[in-house]
């Protein structure tokens, strides 16, 4: 299918790192910008108190909302932090009066070295936690992984896969009505699962992830801006995650894991952040992915519809519309407090670009 404009209804970031204060500030008009009706929210801050208690939730998303203008009903999807201590009550309670929409699990060591940025406080006994996903399956509460070994002697590029058949298949085999999102998938194995679970298993996966493979953290040397948790995959991983999803399979859908970082935080030698800042032109991005697949009439469930109305949502009856015209993706952005942000593909030329209202 060859078009030169499409429209759809307004897009669902099931993914999104907004963090808090100035970069908070700073990251959320690009996101209002590319005219998301609705972002799952990711509340990995500085402390998980900051999203796994309800009173700091509503605080949280208060924030979030202050910084929207007037006459925007974009609408922010807040996510309970898990850890150990939370209780199935507080959990049931803050999903049944509409504070958390979802519960994220980040897996986590006893010695608190987590998977992921800010990750440190979550799981640390998976089978600990069955009780309360008991209670979620019963709820209809949905189950947002960031599903990666934490085991520090698993190969970097296995640990989704290992994950995979040590957690996430025994978690679904335990309870087949637990709602699981399978975030930002990378690997062909991973994918596959999800095709073959059931209609209860479902699948972010991030513009970035499609469009490049493992050698970009390594053209021209080392290339932080480039490297993410989880990290992109050889090809053969990404051809076939790229694959399903451009085929139009309902259970996969747009989520951008957009995660800014300073770019000093991201360039230094050691500890260097991992995250993809994408926000600025993730439709654009996603666009291009489908366009050159040919596979343009699945772009739309994708973005849109897919699997949305397990957040509380619904597809948007207000449109946004992208049309076939060179757009260049700004470079970098700063905070107030002059934080340099790099973001995803920045100078470079895009095929389509988002129509501004």
């Amino acid at each position: 299918m060859t078009t030169d404009t499409i429209t759809i209804p307004r897009w669902v970031d099931r993914h999104l790192h907004l963090r808090d204060g100035d970069m908070l500030e700073a990251v959320l008009p690009h996101t209002l910008s590319t005219q998301a009706a609705a972002a799952v929210i990711m509340g990995n801050l500085q402390h998980p108190n900051e999203t796994s208690t309800i009173a700091n939730t509503i605080a949280y998303r208060e924030r979030i909302k202050a910084l929207i203008p007037p006459g925007s009903d974009f609408n922010p999807i807040m996510t309970c932090y898990l850890t150990d201590e939370i209780t199935r009550e507080e959990v049931i309670r803050g999903f049944k009066e509409g504070i958390w929409r979802a519960v994220k699990l980040y897996l986590s060591l006893k010695d608190g070295s987590g998977g992921t940025s800010n990750s440190s406080y979550g799981v640390k006994d998976l089978r600990g936690r069955y009780p309360l996903f008991a209670a979620m399956e019963k709820e209809g509460i949905p189950l947002l992984g960031h599903f990666e070994s934490v085991d520090p002697d698993t190969d970097e590029f296995d640990r989704e896969m290992i994950c995979l058949y040590l957690n996430v298949i025994p978690l679904h085999e335990a309870f087949p009505g637990l709602k699981i999102v399978f975030e930002h998938l990378t690997d062909s194995r991973a994918a596959d699962f999800v095709v073959s679970a059931g209609p209860n298993v479902f699948a972010t996966v991030t513009p970035h992830h499609l469009m490049i493979n493992r050698n970009a953290m390594y053209n021209g040397g080392m290339n932080p801006i480039k490297y993410c948790r989880p990290v992109p995959k050889r090809e053969e991983h990404r051809r076939r995650v790229r694959n399903i999803v451009t085929s139009g399979h309902p259970r996969f859908g747009a989520g951008s894991d957009s995660a800014p970082w300073d770019k000093a935080a991201k360039s230094r030698s050691t500890g260097c952040k991992g995250g993809i800042f994408n926000a600025l032109a993730a439709p654009a991005l996603y666009a291009t992915v489908f366009d050159q697949d040919n596979a343009m009439e699945h772009f739309e469930p994708f973005m849109s519809r897919n699997f949305v109305e397990i957040y509380g949502a619904k597809p948007s009856n207000r449109t946004m519309t992208l049309i076939r015209k060179p757009y260049t993706i700004p470079a970098e952005f700063s905070t107030e407090n002059g934080e340099v942000v790099e973001v995803f593909k920045g100078g470079e030329t895009l095929p389509w670009k988002l129509v501004v209202r």
